[in-house]
């Protein structure tokens, strides 16, 4: 006489049950190596997520760095400058260049 489906299916839901609980286990375990990186990413988003409710922080700082350096501020605005271009030179189209000259001998 075969058991009861109610019955088969209760085994089964257990085993499932078992191997999610390993499964569980194991993606802990793989996980840990990767937890340093994702604090990072975390107090990253933080402070992104801060400057967005504090938009006055985003234009004391760099204003106060120009009136208690000036000099330095505006040697990291030009750096800035020179880094925007460059990723702009790097990012544009590159121009398609003319075939080369024919090998033919003039006569």
């Amino acid at each position: 006489m075969n058991p009861p489906r109610a019955d088969l299916l209760a085994r089964r839901r257990e085993r499932l049950v078992q191997r999610s609980a390993v499964l569980r286990e194991l993606i802990t375990e793989e996980l840990r190596g990767v937890q340093p990186a994702l604090t990072w990413i975390d107090r990253i988003q933080d402070g992104w997520l801060w400057l967005r409710s504090h938009p006055l922080a985003a234009v004391a700082a760099p204003l106060l760095l120009t009136l208690w350096r000036p000099r330095r501020a505006v040697g990291l605005g030009m750096r800035l400058w020179s880094a925007w271009k460059l990723v702009q030179r790097l990012r544009a189209p590159r121009a398609v260049s003319p075939p080369p000259p024919s090998a033919r001998r003039r006569r």
